[in-house]
């Protein structure tokens, strides 16, 4: 037996669209987009060359080159993909909120 789905609107879908909920800004801050030039700047001396830190992270040479030196904005998604390379969390790598008597590594106080 087979079923068969139809859309409300009786068609094959094209008001779909219409009634798409609006997405929340997924975007980084300008202190946010500084700190991830800097580090995949980082990365890179890291890993030796910017096409062995884009195999790992899975990524265009020309993008990672673009994003670092500021002629491309990043996203939350590179930031996520460098933090992964880095072997940090994502809040490290932009600078989350960290309390000032803290150690921002390893939390003990001082």
């Amino acid at each position: 037996m087979q079923l068969y789905l139809i859309p409300p609107d009786g068609g094959q879908g094209t008001g779909a669209s219409a009634r798409r909920r609006p997405r929340p800004c997924l975007s980084l801050t300008p202190t946010q987009r500084k700190r991830l030039r800097a580090a995949l700047r980082n990365l890179r001396k890291a890993y030796g060359s910017w096409g062995c830190l884009a195999a790992v992270m899975g990524m265009a040479v020309d993008s990672l080159k673009g994003i670092a030196y500021g002629r491309d904005s990043g996203s939350p998604g590179t930031a996520q993909r460098a933090a992964k390379a880095a072997g940090v969390t994502v809040e490290q790598l932009l600078g989350g909120l960290v309390v000032a008597d803290r150690c921002p590594t390893c939390g003990r106080g001082g």
